[in-house]
């Protein structure tokens, strides 16, 4: 008797929402996918196979630069492989209680460029011109000022991304992450979606994050490769 394993689609998110409900964000190939340029860099792949990041070079332009969860090895004669980053990977079943009074505002294209501005200046993460267009984001404004902003990135069937965490210098220390982090997980926890997130591990901003994470309810569930890959202009072999 053989045993069916069903692996659960949060080990390869992107990949899932790329062929899922976010589909129309990307390009996706044979078993390979990418989100457009404009909306984010990462990529994704159907399995560890050198075949599938070769199919994802089909749909990267030469000289671009992408991130892919997941991914095996790579035809050198196609990628270049600028460096490896771990990520842990956080889950969100059950909201602990936030006793947050915050005031925040809801952001959409209007705000796309304080949205730059607040990304360039804190390096939350990757964060296209119309990143914001893959969820909800909400943020705090100080004197019509965007100091701090949370939003979802990675969506598929059943889980949502909270992502682009972020507070101005200056403005930390107050709970304002805390709290919109709350509001868009009590968002997700209402349509029947856990949530989940992504911390690099090593980054400067790991051990307090983790630590906002945790009083929120969030559970650390695995940690996995994220490769940092440069389309070579080498063509593909016929």
């Amino acid at each position: 008797m053989v045993l069916e394993v069903r692996l659960d689609p949060l080990d390869n998110p992107a990949w899932h929402a790329l062929t899922g409900e976010q589909r129309e964000f990307g390009v996706v190939g044979s078993i390979a996918a990418r989100y457009r340029a404009d909306v984010s860099p990462i990529a994704a792949v159907a399995d560890h196979s050198i075949e599938a990041t070769t199919d994802l070079a089909e749909l990267v332009m030469p000289d671009e630069v992408v991130a892919v969860i997941q991914a095996g090895p790579v035809d050198v004669s196609l990628w270049r492989e600028l460096t490896t980053i771990e990520l842990t990977q956080w889950v969100c079943d059950t909201l602990e209680p936030n006793e947050s009074e915050l005031t925040w505002t809801e952001l959409g294209d209007g705000d796309a460029e304080d949205m730059q501005i607040l990304v360039k200046a804190t390096d939350p993460g990757p964060f296209e011109r119309l990143t914001h267009q893959l969820g909800d984001y909400v943020g705090v404004r100080i004197e019509d000022r965007l100091v701090s902003m949370a939003g979802e990135r990675i969506c598929l069937e059943g889980n949502r991304e909270v992502s682009a965490v972020c507070t101005a210098e200056g403005f930390g220390g107050r709970g304002y992450a805390q709290g919109l982090v709350a509001e868009i997980v009590a968002r997700q926890h209402r349509v029947n979606c856990r949530s989940f997130l992504h911390v690099r591990v090593g980054s400067p901003a790991e051990r307090i994050a983790s630590r906002v994470y945790a009083k929120l309810g969030y559970q650390e569930r695995i940690r996995y490769p994220m490769k940092v890959l440069r389309r070579s202009h080498e063509l593909r072999p016929a």
